[in-house]
């Protein structure tokens, strides 16, 4: 599984589409087998997905996610996982215990149709 977090020194970030960078895991599915950080130089959603798709991404954490963000991002099967805040490490290690649990209600709303 391969996973990104939107990144601020060791953290999640709070915003998916205005995150300075990503760290993205390598994983076995039971524990990380590699990491990288990547720099964003891209803004809004789905620019930032376009920089993210070339390392077949099989989640995403971040603190926020824009609806159409999520809504593109799930039609290319992904899952999201929104309302995350704390250590970005943590959170993955949560993710692959089956213990994280995204918080739909933290998804704001974009004024950027992705239809």
């Amino acid at each position: 599984m391969r996973i990104a977090v939107s990144y601020d020194e060791g953290e999640v970030s709070r915003h998916f589409g205005s995150s300075d960078r990503f760290k993205l895991y390598e994983t076995d599915d039971k524990d990380v087998v590699d990491t990288r950080i990547i720099e964003n130089p891209a803004r809004g959603h789905d620019a930032v997905i376009d920089v993210l798709a070339p390392y077949s991404i099989d989640a995403v954490i971040s603190g926020s996610v824009c609806t159409a963000g999520a809504r593109r991002m799930e039609s290319m099967g992904i899952t999201v996982y929104s309302g995350i805040k704390g250590d970005a490490d943590g959170k993955v290690k949560e993710l692959l215990e089956g213990k994280l649990l995204s918080d739909r209600e933290k998804m704001s709303r974009s004024d950027i149709s992705i239809m």
